[in-house]
């Protein structure tokens, strides 16, 4: 019998992942603390939602009134969660 994944879980992609025009909320971030005081800084911390204006190279994301330019590889290790009552 194989252990069962916590729904929260499974529901979590990468931002790299996610697509454009789609607002999400943070879960975690495999970053180290520099890492996250800054984005922290902006306004991304764990819980905060956002909307993904462009994916790419950069990723640009919209916390509130601010937009952010994030690397493929800093998006590749936020974890999120679609908001589905934003969407």
């Amino acid at each position: 019998m194989t252990p069962m994944t916590p729904i929260v879980e499974q529901q979590c992609i990468p931002l790299s992942q996610l697509g454009e025009s789609e607002t999400a909320v943070v879960h975690v971030t495999d970053l180290d603390f520099d890492e996250r005081e800054l984005l922290a800084s902006m306004g991304l911390y764990e819980d905060s939602s956002f909307k993904l204006c462009q994916q790419g190279q950069p990723c640009i994301i919209q916390v509130e009134a601010t937009r952010l330019g994030l690397s493929r590889e800093v998006t590749s290790r936020i974890m999120v969660r679609r908001c589905g009552v934003c969407n």
